[in-house]
């Protein structure tokens, strides 16, 4: 099972990204260090393609396409031979997610694609115990408020930064279907924002979209190790 996205598998015929995400390089390493022999491009997460893997789409109704990269970095004919294998396979809902949503116009998707964005928070300075003070330390993409001018069909805020309530009128702005919300899983020591911020944000949410909660806990520089934790 994904570990992702509860209930969805991945498919990954496109590995690799170079927005350096502090928290995600090191995670992908770990899940490739078993095929480091078979494909040192997968272990070291660069941008490459593994055509042979096209025919090879999961038996699920909802699958995460590319989910061990970020398409803003893979070639244009790339992408294309993954959309015709979609379009032959209507009966699946494939998820496809992004920190750079203006590659989305680079493409004509079919109807059974969700597109999706990565929006950690919506600030870009922190005031929190983290050693990352801004948000350029944690990641090379485009700024937070940069993803948050079109539409989409969903938003992941994973793992969930420090934000402030703007971050609300963002979403409403975008109009997803549904919001996945959750903590960093690989204590990467992140800005993150006390965990009742969090619930509070989350009612928020609920007001206006489907929340699908993943790993909800304490930041991991609260005091109370007694508080709510889930993870669905």
């Amino acid at each position: 099972m994904n570990r992702m996205y509860e209930g969805v598998k991945t498919w990954n015929p496109y590995v690799g990204c170079k927005f350096d995400c502090v928290y995600c390089k090191p995670s992908f390493q770990r899940q490739a260090k078993r095929r480091k022999k078979w494909c040192e491009l997968c272990y070291r997460y660069k941008p490459h393609f593994h055509p042979e893997r096209l025919n090879r789409v999961p038996n699920a109704k909802v699958i995460f396409a590319c989910a061990y990269g970020d398409i803003a970095y893979a070639k244009v004919e790339w992408v294309e031979q993954i959309l015709d294998v979609i379009e032959q396979h209507e009966n699946k809902t494939f998820y496809i997610q992004t920190k750079n949503p203006s590659v989305f116009e680079l493409y004509y998707f079919p109807s059974n694609v969700m597109l999706g964005v990565t929006i950690e928070t919506n600030l870009t300075e922190f005031n929190t115990p983290s050693k990352f003070k801004s948000y350029a330390e944690i990641s090379k993409a485009p700024e937070p408020w940069v993803r948050a001018l079109k539409y989409m069909n969903y938003v992941t805020i994973e793992p969930i930064l420090d934000f402030d309530f703007e971050i609300v009128r963002w979403l409403r702005r975008i109009k997803p279907e549904f919001v996945y919300i959750g903590y960093d899983n690989h204590n990467c020591k992140l800005p993150e924002p006390p965990l009742e911020k969090t619930l509070a944000l989350i009612e928020e949410l609920k007001k206006f979209t489907e929340v699908r909660l993943k790993t909800i806990r304490p930041a991991w520089w609260e005091d109370s190790p007694n508080k709510l934790r889930v993870r669905p």
